[in-house]
């Protein structure tokens, strides 16, 4: 059974916008996976990039990502 107080604590969370932020906040902090070495070594025969280059890449996607 629902108080008055706890009307008034949904009506204070939704204005404040508090638990949209803590969502928010949640699903942003995805930590980084990058490439592992056989990841790494099945792409060079395909494409034929060299390792130092997709490492390259890797680093501007997660600078771009963090």
């Amino acid at each position: 059974m629902k108080t008055e107080e706890d009307d008034e604590f949904e009506r204070i969370e939704r204005e404040s916008g508090w638990r949209k932020r803590q969502i928010e906040q949640s699903e942003c902090k995805k930590e980084w996976v990058g490439l592992t070495d056989e990841e790494i070594i099945n792409f060079r025969p395909r494409y034929k990039f060299s390792k130092k280059l997709l490492k390259e890449i890797e680093a501007k996607l997660k600078e771009k990502n963090t």
